[in-house]
């Protein structure tokens, strides 16, 4: 039976009917200070998104960050910026004052690809000198953020548009998973792809590399909750370590807690803040 026919299988299987509510964030362009629709006035940055080309190392060098691990950051409308830090999503609170900023400590997801020191470096150095931000300046598209004492800790570059795929209607294709601990990240089984469909009927279904799944889920803004996963029974020996990581892929999926997008990329996560699951539009 080929994969479309599994998935109807599976899916067909049970029907449960789940009011969705999905609150998306439009990411623009520009900086708007206007007043919107409903008269309220927009702080600078809100709607903007960045992508980090220096910042102060340890050493008080101005460095570049690790080559395809820049951090992102994104100002939402509601006072919240959220971001990738090169590996782990983080979302913090913010305060504007004119020239003046304030960013209240970070939550970050805590997953990392073995044996990345370096990232784990930068990541932390970043979190801290966001932490630290106390003025900020935007000039043509590139943004500066300094410390107490005036000095430049962040300096950023407009971020293009990201193509921000929606959680419905989307193919989600596994790009990594944690072991159970989170410490560790690693790949699917090369020749495998494990995909993810988030259906507008409150059920979610795929291939898990061997096998077509199922499930009823429930999502509220970022809050994501999957109930009574649902697999056809096929095994199969190759290649090696298929069956493994399908059980360890399914049992990540139902302690799924919620969710974040970042452009293109879907991290599901755990009811302890931390991402288990990391998912690209590209297979």
């Amino acid at each position: 039976m080929g994969r479309e026919g599994q998935n109807i299988l599976a899916k067909t299987a049970f029907l449960i009917v789940v009011a969705a509510c999905i609150v998306s964030v439009a990411w623009t362009g520009g900086a708007d200070t206007s007043p919107d629709e409903t008269d309220r006035i927009t702080e600078p940055l809100s709607g903007t998104a960045w992508n980090l080309v220096e910042f102060r190392a340890d050493n008080g060098s101005v460095v570049a960050p690790l080559h395809g691990k820049a951090p992102l950051i994104a100002f939402g409308e509601s006072g919240t910026l959220t971001g990738s830090a090169g590996c782990n999503l983080y979302s913090a609170s913010y305060r504007i004052n004119g020239s003046t900023i304030a960013v209240e400590p970070v939550v970050a997801t805590a997953a990392y690809p073995a044996n990345e020191q370096e990232l784990v470096r930068q990541e932390n150095r970043y979190r801290e000198l966001l932490v630290a931000a106390a003025s900020y300046r935007v000039e043509d598209n590139r943004l500066t953020i300094s410390g107490p004492s005036g000095r430049e800790l962040l300096a950023f570059a407009r971020a293009e548009q990201p193509e921000s795929a929606p959680l419905l209607a989307t193919e989600w294709h596994l790009a990594r998973y944690t072991n159970g601990s989170g410490s560790t990240v690693a790949s699917p089984v090369p020749g495998t792809d494990i995909t993810l469909v988030f259906d507008g009927d409150g059920t979610l279904s795929g291939s898990a590399g061997c096998n077509a799944y199922s499930a009823p889920y429930r999502v509220n803004e970022t809050g994501l909750s999957v109930d009574r996963v649902i697999a056809t029974k096929a095994s199969f020996t190759e290649p090696a370590g298929v069956m493994e990581q399908e059980k360890a892929y399914l049992d990540l999926l139902r302690s799924a807690a919620g969710y974040r997008i970042v452009g293109d990329t879907l991290a599901v996560i755990d009811g302890s803040g931390r991402a288990i699951l990391f998912f690209t539009t590209e297979g």
